[in-house]
């Protein structure tokens, strides 16, 4: 798979503003997983559509 528009334009944005520390795609399922400096998602995926989620379920954060 390849990465979206909207993955992209996400990815940039956050770059732009210095909000991403890492990032690596993920080519079989189509997922970003990112790395921020955000205490409160410090490590999240980023769908195809671009919703970015916390790895950990909500009940262990």
């Amino acid at each position: 798979m390849e990465p979206t528009e909207e993955q992209y334009l996400i990815l940039n944005a956050l770059d732009t503003l210095f909000l991403l520390q890492e990032r690596f795609y993920d080519q079989n399922t189509g997922i970003w997983y990112i790395q921020t400096p955000s205490p409160f998602l410090p490590i999240a995926k980023m769908l195809q559509n671009g919703d970015i989620t916390p790895i950990e379920p909500e009940s262990e954060l």
